[in-house]
């Protein structure tokens, strides 16, 4: 069975797509043959013209739920994992879901291994720097959403 990270999935994100993903109701659009019957054209038209009308009610919804993944995320940051970048900068990371990123976590520099050391366990169990990488990853966090709720609001006005 596959895992599948919380707070990272939703049901509107997955079908609207993004700008390098087409979205699911155009995918089925496109997988049908190109010709057929009257019946399908019909009822291909009628999906077509229900989705055409109903597209940026989707694409709002997916935003709202991309705001709660995200809200959600932010307020049980529980796993975080650190790691290196060039020997030189410690990043933490955690799931976090941002439509149209290849990732879903979010990444932040915490640190740096000439000031704080580079072995990752024992920075790790470090409570002192642990908490430092979760402000750093809520900071980051924030700025995300808020940047989502702004253009929401924008949206619903």
């Amino acid at each position: 069975m596959i895992k599948k990270e919380k707070h990272v999935h939703g049901v509107f994100t997955e079908i609207v797509g993004t700008p390098k993903e087409i979205s699911s109701y155009d995918l089925f659009l496109n997988s049908g043959p190109k010709e057929g019957s009257i019946d399908l054209q019909r009822y291909t038209d009628l999906y077509k013209d229900i989705v055409t009308k109903w597209k940026t009610q989707f694409e709002t919804v997916a935003l709202i739920e991309e705001v709660i993944l995200q809200i959600r995320a932010k307020e049980n940051i529980k796993e975080i994992k650190l790691s290196l970048v060039k020997d030189e900068y410690i990043y933490a990371r955690s799931p976090f879901y941002r439509r149209g990123s290849s990732t879903k976590d979010i990444r932040v520099i915490v640190g740096k291994t000439d000031i704080d050391g580079d072995d990752l366990n024992i920075l790790s169990k470090d409570v002192e720097f642990m908490e430092r990488a979760k402000r750093k990853i809520t900071i980051a966090m924030e700025k995300i959403i808020s940047s989502n709720r702004n253009t929401l609001t924008k949206l619903l006005k």
